[in-house]
This record gives C-alpha cells, structure tokens and sequence, in this order.
C-alpha cells in the first residue's frame, strides 16, 4: 500500500480536491440544484457506460428512453434493457450508499442481476476458434473461461473460473484495509475498478459493473460522479492494459481528469450557467421524435408507421420471446418457426428476424408466424401454435391459437383451432410489459401442454 500512498502526490489528484474544497463552500445545495446537477451526470453516465460496450442508442435516445419511455427506432431491444437495468442498478447503489453498510459479494452479484436484467445467449468462440452460442446468467460467477483476443491478436487472460470467489473474496479485504488506511478515494476507485476488471468475474457486464463500484467508492467520499466517456474509450482501455503491468498513474490520471470535469459541471450549475452541453437533451430529442415520426396528439398511420410499428411490436417481442423458447426446445425433438413460407430452427432466431424486415408485405395489418413443437416421445404428440400480430389504429392486438388435427369423414386429418390467447393493448403502453404478459403465456401453455400429455401417456 505504501507505494500506492505515493499516487496520491499525482498534480491531477492536488487538482481536484482543490476543486472540491472550492465547491464544497456552496454547500450544503438545494434539493432542487443536487437533483439537477445528478440528473445530468447519471444520463452522462448511463448513455456513455452503456456505449462503450457497443450499446446501439444515441444519447438523445437514451434520454428520450428514460425520462419519456420513448424506445428508439431501429434500435435493438436489448439495448433499451441495458439501459434500464443500468439505470436501476444506479438506484441500488444509491440505496447501498444511504445505508451505509460494507459492500459484500452479495451486493456486487445483486448489482450484476440489476444490471443485466435477465439470462440472455451470446455469440462467442471458443479456445480453438469453433464459434457457439452461449447463456449469459445473471447475479452468478462465471463457470468458464472469458478471455479475449486483442486488437493486436493476442489473448487477454483473466482470472479463471474456479479462482474467482477466492480472487473477490481477495478485492474486498483490499478494499477495506484501503478504508481503513484513508487511501484517497480517486486513487482507490481507480485501483478498485483496474483488480475487478482483471478477475472478471462475470460472463458479461463487468465493464459496466466496474464504473458502478468506482462511482460507489467515490460518492461514499462526497466525490462526483465518475464519466468515462465512450470517444475516450481507447485511451481508457490503454490505461487499463498499462495498470496490468503495475503502473497505474496513467489510470489514476484518467480517473482524476473525468472527475476535474464532473465538478466543473458542478461548478457551471452553481453559477446558474447551462449545464447541457449542445449535443444534449433539445437537440437530439428533436431530431429522435422526427425521426420516429411520433406525435401523442395523432393516432398513427399504418403505412406511414409501418416500419416502426414492426421494428418495436413485431420483431422486439421475437427477440424477447424467442431466445426463451431455445429454452425449452430440450423437451421436444424440433423446434421451428415458420414465417411467409420459410422454417428455421429456433436456436437461428437472428436470421428469421432479419428475413421479417426485408419482408413487410403482409395485408391486413397482419403478421402471423407458426411454432412447431415436435414430441421427442412419439410422432403423434405435435403442439403447435400461430402467433397472429394485428397493428390497427392505435392498438396492436396478439392473437395465440392452437392448430391440432382429428379424424373428419370427409377431410382426413382435418384442423380444428383452438384459441389460447388474445389481447389489445394501446401503442402507448410499455412495450416491455406486453413482451413479457405474453411470453409467459405462451411458455406456461407449452410446459402445460406437455406435463398433461405425458401423463396421458
């Protein structure tokens, strides 16, 4: 610890507590100017975190998302989820912070479910280059390796599955020993943040994770919040690659530069100046409700809003219910999705997506797709199902039917249907909440389906 001391001797570190002795003379603020000033620095935050993991969403859309529930065009679903999940594991963290307790492994695997929202499948290669698909859990360890390649080709080890409880178990004792010998509290959230990251612990997320226990460690010290921003991303990652070999100054630099700029923001809202910069909240909320062709005061057009009438009711709930049926397909010895002619294997449900948006001449304001659930017991036990999508007015409608096949004297087999579910929802209701009524629906009637047919036989 005694040549980390020396960290705090760093001109970027002297800078910013003299910084932060200037602007502690204002206080204590208004609840009005600290919910202002937070409000900023956490929309920064969620929008930049979330970016430089790849997340799709331009800032006004993560505004427009989270302070008006305005999911973005052509924007992958998932991403919206990132967000908020980003957003409520900022409101655990405050919570953790207000009751000012230890941070335990507990709460780090808590903040990881938050942030990551729900188990989800990924694309990834294996040692020997074989690409697979495979489940990301939330809250939980990670149970096999996740190294990466780097720009330059090389492999970038991190700590192996079965060291990892020893390895945070490890984090937190050098964290409250760094407490309980007053390390500075820039130099600890940069050193907290460089020994998570290295473990990863996670199979995904600990990017994010990472900024959120640095954030912790510092408002704990009445520091603002941290911002890496996602431009500066490259330089970020070289900081983080030269603290691997020991040498954490340019980290810790880094770390004191971003926080340098959070309390000049600090400091432009004191003195009444705007603390939007241009590219902020106005302008590109503007330019995203143009875009999305949205207006409360109108019903919406069908052929004018088609394109984002499928995009957010069509193809977001395939990619939220689809990835949930892969679950289940253990139970049945096929699993396809039939849409305009054309099956694919429900592991493949990237491409079937891909085909619904270069394929939008459905009439009638109709989208339907089958699921075939074929028995892995006997021929004669097939489940399927019709998911019928009517976008009308101002409503989307999802109609669930069974199609099952009897004897008849006249057409042999003929089909009977049977109406499992059918609901209308208005346009203006969370996306997320249709998405998930449903799914639930349909995943209980085929688990059902399937525990009464087993045991008629």
């Amino acid at each position: 610890m005694k040549n980390i001391k020396i960290l705090e001797g760093l001109a970027e570190i002297q800078s910013v507590d003299e910084q932060k002795k200037s602007i502690d003379e204002h206080r204590p603020f208004s609840k009005e100017l600290e919910n202002k000033i937070f409000q900023k620095l956490k929309l920064d935050w969620n929008y930049n975190s979330n970016a430089i993991e790849g997340n799709q969403l331009s800032y006004g859309e993560t505004v427009a998302f989270l302070n008006f529930g305005l999911t973005a065009k052509g924007k992958p679903f998932k991403d919206h989820l990132d967000i908020k999940g980003h957003n409520e594991a900022i409101g655990f963290m405050l919570q953790l912070i207000k009751e000012d307790r230890p941070l335990s492994e507990s709460d780090i695997k808590d903040l990881h479910k938050i942030i990551l929202v729900e188990p989800y499948y990924s694309t990834t290669f294996s040692p020997e280059g074989i690409e697979f698909q495979k489940e990301i859990k939330v809250g939980q360890y990670k149970t096999s390796p996740n190294h990466v390649k780097t720009v330059s080709g090389d492999i970038h080890y991190y700590t192996n599955p079965e060291e990892v409880a020893f390895e945070m178990n490890n984090l937190l004792e050098w964290y409250r020993n760094a407490e309980e010998q007053n390390l500075h509290p820039v130099v600890m959230s940069a050193l907290f943040h460089h020994k998570f990251t290295s473990i990863h612990p996670f199979d995904d997320g600990n990017g994010r994770l990472a900024r959120i226990l640095s954030n912790f460690i510092l408002l704990k010290h009445h520091y603002p919040v941290l911002v890496i921003k996602n431009k500066e991303k490259i330089q970020y990652y070289a900081a983080l690659n030269i603290a691997d070999n020991g040498i954490y100054e340019d980290l810790v630099k880094l770390f004191a530069e971003n926080i340098s700029l959070s309390f000049n923001i600090i400091q432009k809202a004191i003195n009444g100046e705007n603390i939007n910069e241009p590219d902020d909240l106005d302008k590109e909320i503007e330019l995203f409700v143009k875009e999305s062709q949205i207006s409360i005061d109108t019903v919406l057009n069908f052929e004018q809003n088609k394109e984002y009438l499928i995009e957010h009711y069509v193809i977001d709930f395939l990619r939220y219910l689809l990835p949930k049926l892969n679950k289940i397909g253990t139970l049945f010895q096929e699993s396809t999705i039939e849409y305009s002619k054309i099956t694919y294997l429900l592991e493949n449900f990237k491409l079937l997506v891909k085909d619904i948006a270069l394929n939008e001449n459905d009439s009638n304001e109709e989208f339907r797709f089958s699921i075939y659930l074929k028995d892995h017991i006997n021929d004669e036990f097939n489940y399927d199902f019709d998911l019928e999508v009517l976008l009308k007015r101002k409503t989307v409608k999802y109609t669930i039917s069974r199609t099952f096949w009897i004897d008849h004297p006249i057409v042999d087999p003929y089909p009977e249907t049977e109406y499992i579910y059918t609901n209308i929802y208005n346009y203006s209701i969370d996306n997320f909440q249709i998405f998930n009524e449903i799914s639930k629906e349909i995943i209980s009637h085929a688990i059902n389906y399937i525990k009464n047919k087993t045991k008629q036989g």
